[in-house]
C-alpha cells in the first residue's frame, strides 16, 4: 500500500496513533509518504496518490479528506479522546480554555469527528468506549487498536540510578481535575512523612505537596518519556471513574513498565483488565496509602513485578502488533475499491 497521513504534530499521542505504526508499517514494505519534518503537513498532490490517507484527528482537514475520499483514495480516522466528555479544549493558537466555552467547544468538535467516522472507510481508536459511541452514531467500520510502544523508543528497559524510593505520576494537566474526588495526594503526603527514604515526582500534573522530596516537572518531550519513567520506581495512574476516563487507552501503564516500575492504577477504562499480569495492580480509591506503602516497604514485590511489569512491556511493542494496523488498513482499501473501482496493489 502507498500511505499518507494528517497529524497533530503538537500532540504526543501522534507518535502512538500515527508515527510509529507508519514507521512499522514502511518496515514492512508498505510506501509511506513523509513531509520533509513532521511538523508540516504532506502535500495535498501527494496524498491523492496515496491508495489511503490515516489522520489523527485534524478537524480542519474535513473538507480534504472528503475530497480525497471522493477522488478513491481510503479515509481512516482516528480520534483517542472522549472530547464532548471534558471541560479543556485546545485552541487554534496553541492554548487552552477551560469551563462552558471548553465543553461547549468540544462538544462541537466531537459532533464533527462523528460526521468524519460517518463517511470514513475505517475509524481507529485505542477505547472499547469510544468504539462503541461511534458505532451508535453511524460508524460502520470501527477498529479498536491499543497504543504499543516502540522497542527503539529512547530509554526503553533502561533504569535510572537513584536514591531512595521514587514514587511517579506522569499526567497531561487535565488530570489535576480528578484529584478532588481521589484520596491518593492525602495518601502520598501521609507516605513522605512516614518514609525518610521517600522522593515524589510528577509530569505535567501538580500535586499540592509542600516537599522537599516532591519534584514536578512540566512537560517532558515524548523522546525523554521513557527516560523518565526510568527514574520511577512506582507508576501511579489514579483516575476518576468519569466518562472521559472510562475512554482513556492503558499506554501509560505500558510506559511505567518500559521504564522498568511497577505500578498501581484506579479500576477505570482500560485499567480494569490490567494486574499481576502486567506488573501492578489495581486500587480502589480508599486503599491509595495501603497500597503505596505496602510497596514502598517490601523491595521483593516491587522487583517481583517490575520484572512482570518489563516482560508485558517487551510484549507490547508496536512491532509486535502492527499486522492489525496492516489490516485494518487492506480492509479499508478494499472497500475504498469497491466503492470506486479503482484497483490497489496490496
Amino acid at each position: 500500500m502507498k500511505l499518507g497521513f494528517i497529524l497533530e504534530p503538537e500532540a504526543p499521542n501522534s507518535n502512538y496513533r500515527v508515527i510509529l505504526p507508519m514507521r512499522a508499517l514502511e518496515r514492512r514494505g508498505h510506501e509511506v509518504i513523509w513531509p520533509s519534518s513532521i511538523k508540516d503537513d504532506v502535500p495535498a498532490g501527494a496524498l491523492l496518490q496515496c491508495d489511503l490517507v490515516h489522520c489523527f484527528r485534524r478537524l480542519d482537514r474535513i473538507q480534504d479528506l472528503k475530497q480525497l475520499s471522493s477522488r478513491g483514495v481510503a479515509i481512516s480516522f482516528d480520534n483517542d479522546d472522549d472530547l464532548a466528555a471534558t471541560d479543556i479544549s485546545s485552541t487554534s493558537s496553541g492554548g487552552t480554555v477551560s469551563g462552558a466555552r471548553g465543553r461547549f467547544q468540544n462538544i462541537r468538535k466531537f459532533a464533527d469527528i462523528l460526521k468524519v467516522t460517518r463517511f470514513a472507510d475505517l475509524t481507529t481508536t485505542p477505547s472499547e468506549a469510544l468504539a462503541a459511541r461511534y458505532c451508535a452514531a453511524g460508524a460502520e467500520h470501527v477498529a479498536v487498536i491499543e497504543n504499543h510502544l516502540g522497542a527503539a523508543m529512547q530509554g526503553f528497559g533502561l533504569r535510572a540510578r537513584h536514591d531512595g524510593i521514587v514514587i511517579g505520576w506522569v499526567a497531561a494537566k487535565e488530570h489535576e481535575a480528578d484529584l478532588p474526588h481521589l484520596t491518593v495526594t492525602d495518601a502520598i503526603a501521609r507516605l513522605l512523612d512516614g518514609h525518610a527514604n521517600l522522593r515524589v515526582l510528577t509530569v505535567g500534573s501538580r500535586l499540592p505537596l509542600d516537599s522537599t522530596r516532591y519534584e514536578y516537572l512540566k512537560e517532558v518531550p515524548f523522546k525523554e518519556l521513557l527516560r523518565v519513567c526510568g527514574r520511577i520506581d512506582i507508576g501511579i495512574a489514579p483516575l476518576a471513574d468519569t466518562q472521559f476516563n472510562r475512554a482513556r487507552s492503558n499506554v501509560k501503564l505500558k510506559e511505567y513498565a518500559a521504564g522498568g516500575a511497577t505500578w498501581l492504577a484506579s479500576p477505570v477504562g482500560a485499567y480494569r483488565e490490567m494486574g499481576r499480569r502486567e506488573g501492578g495492580r489495581l486500587v480502589e480509591n480508599d486503599d491509595w496509602f495501603d497500597a503505596l506503602d505496602g510497596l514502598i516497604r517490601s523491595g521483593f514485590k516491587r522487583r517481583r513485578l517490575a520484572r512482570e511489569a518489563m516482560k508485558w512491556a517487551k510484549s507490547q511493542t508496536i512491532e509486535n502488533h502492527v499486522s492489525i494496523w496492516e489490516m485494518a488498513f487492506i480492509g479499508a482499501v478494499e472497500r475504498a475499491q469497491a466503492r470506486t473501482a479503482t484497483p490497489v496493489t496490496h
